[in-house]
C-alpha cells in the first residue's frame, strides 16, 4: 500500500494516534485494505500497540537499536521505538525519500547508513515522539549511537550506550550483564514499576516461548518452502522486537503453526533454486521477489532468522541478557557469519548465497566480498548484491536483475 506522503503531516499524524478510541478504527481499516494472515495479524496489533504506548498521554518512550535486549523493556510495560524497524516501516508506506531529503542539512554524507539517516529525517519532520530516555548497544552497528546521539541533543532524553566488548569470556559477560542492569533499574525507577525483577522474569518467561514456536518454526522450514523467504526478511522486524511481549509468543506461535499447516496440506512453492539470504533485504515497493520467484528462486533461510542464543535461565535474568547480546552472530565478524552461514545452507540444501550488501552498513559492507570469497573456496555459489534497505535511489534494481539472472544460470 503506497500512501501520498503529500498529505501526511506529522501534526495531524500524531493528533490522530494520540487518541486510544481511534485505534480499532485504524485496525479495522487496515485489515480491509492488506487482508493479512493470522501471522500479520498478530504484528498489526503489536504495531497498534506500540503507537499507544508511545503517542498516548504520560507515555515513557524509550528508543532503543535492534540489539538491545527487549525484555528489559516490555518488563517495565515499556514499547520501545527501534530506528531499524521505524525506518524499514516508512519506506514501506513511501515516507523514507521526504525523511531522507529532510536530513540532509543535518546528516551532509551520503555515505553513512540510511537507516539512520531516515530516522533522524522522521524525527526532524515531527512524526516521532519526543524520546524519555535514549539506549543503545555500540556493537555490531555503530551507526545507532551516532544517530541517537543527534536525536538526544535535537529532542532531550536520556542518551545511554551499552559497551559491548569484541570478546566473550566471563569477565565480559559479568561487564555487560551488569550494564543492563544499571540501565533496567534506572528505567525502573523512571516509570515507578513495583516488583520489577518479578516483572523481568516474566518477560524472559515470555521470551523463552517465543523462542521456542521460532526454532520450531525453523526446523519445520527444513521440510519444504511453503512461506515465501521474503517474508521471513520482514518477520526479523518481530524478531528483533517482540521478545519479552505477549505478542512475541503469539507471532511466532502463529508462525509456527501456519507453517505446519502448510506443510500438512502439502503447499509448497515451486522451488527450483534454493537460497540462503544474508543481511536483510530492501522494504520499499519493488517487485524484485517477484522476478526472483519467478525465475523458480527462493530464500529458503535467512541470516536474521537464526535463534542464536540458548534459553533464558530467568533465576539469572542479567547474565542471561548478556549472554544473548555477546553471542549475536548476525552481522558480527566473518568467522561467525561464515559459521552461521554454513551452518543454514548444510541445513536448509540451499544452492546459493546472496549477500545483500547495505549501502553504509559497515559492518555489514566490511566483510561481505570477504564472506562471498570464503564461501565461492568452499564450493558454493555466492553473489554480493549492493543496495539500499529504505533509499530507492540507491538500488539499481534493473542491473540487479541483471547481475543475478546471471547469477541463477550458475547454480542451475
Amino acid at each position: 500500500m503506497n500512501l501520498d506522503t503529500s498529505k501526511i503531516k506529522p501534526d495531524f499524524f500524531k493528533k490522530i494516534v494520540s487518541k486510544p478510541y481511534i485505534y480499532p478504527l485504524i485496525r479495522g481499516i487496515l485489515i480491509q485494505i492488506l487482508k493479512p494472515d493470522r501471522i500479520a495479524k498478530v504484528s498489526i496489533n503489536f504495531s497498534m500497540e506500540i503507537l499507544k504506548k508511545n503517542f498516548g498521554k504520560n507515555s515513557t518512550v524509550v528508543m532503543s537499536n535492534v540489539f538491545m535486549p527487549t525484555e528489559i523493556f516490555y518488563a517495565l510495560d515499556i514499547y520501545p521505538i527501534l530506528p531499524e524497524v521505524a525506518s524499514a516501516v516508512s519506506a514501506n508506506f513511501g515516507i523514507s525519500s521526504p525523511s531522507l531529503y529532510e536530513v540532509e542539512d543535518i546528516v551532509y554524507s551520503k555515505d553513512l547508513c540510511s537507516v539512520h539517516r531516515s530516522l533522524v529525517g522522521l524525527v526532524k519532520m515531527g512524526f516521532l515522539p519526543r524520546p524519555n530516555f535514549l539506549v543503545v548497544t555500540n556493537q555490531p552497528c555503530h551507526s545507532a549511537i551516532h544517530s541517537f546521539f543527534l536525536i538526544s541533543k535535537e529532542l532531550g532524553g536520556d542518551f545511554n550506550v551499552i559497551d559491548v566488548p569484541y570478546r566473550y569470556d566471563n569477565f565480559t559477560l559479568e561487564y555487560v550483564a551488569e550494564s543492563i542492569k544499571n540501565v533496567f533499574e534506572k528505567l525502573s525507577k523512571s516509570v515507578g514499576k513495583r516488583n520489577s525483577f518479578n516483572r523481568l522474569r516474566n518477560a524472559m518467561f515470555y521470551s523463552n516461548e517465543a523462542r521456542k514456536y521460532l526454532v520450531e518454526a525453523n526446523e519445520l522450514r527444513k521440510e519444504g518452502v511453503v512461506i515465501e523467504g521474503r517474508k521471513f526478511l520482514g518477520y526479523a522486524g518481530m524478531i528483533f522486537s517482540a521478545f519479552g511481549s505477549r505478542y512475541g509468543v503469539k507471532f511466532f506461535k502463529a508462525l509456527r503453526d501456519e507453517i505446519k499447516e502448510r506443510l500438512k496440506k502439502r503447499e509448497f512453492l515451486p522451488v527450483k533454486k534454493k537460497i540462503y539470504w544474508m543481511h536483510l533485504g530492501p522494504y520499499f515497493k519493488t517487485d524484485l521477489f517477484n522476478w526472483f520467484n519467478k525465475k523458480g528462486a527462493y530464500i529458503v533461510f535467512e541470516e536474521t532468522s537464526k535463534v542464536y542464543w540458548d534459553e533464558f535461565d530467568i533465576n539469572e535474568p542479567f547474565l542471561s541478557l548478556a549472554k544473548k547480546v555477546l553471542s549475536s552472530t548476525a552481522f558480527s565478524n566473518v568467522d561467525d557469519r561464515f559459521s552461521l552461514a554454513m551452518e543454514g545452507i548444510n541445513e536448509y540444501k540451499a544452492d546459493g548465497v546472496v549477500i545483500f550488501n547495505q549501502w553504509g552498513c559497515r559492518q555489514g559492507a566490511g566483510n561481505s566480498y570477504v564472506l562471498r570469497k570464503k564461501l565461492i573456496e568452499k564450493g558454493i555459489p555466492s553473489i554480493v548484491i549492493d543496495g539500499d534497505l529504505v533509499d530507492e535511489t540507491n538500488f539499481p534494481k534493473e542491473q540487479i536483475k541483471t547481475r543475478l539472472e546471471g547469477f541463477l544460470e550458475v547454480i542451475s
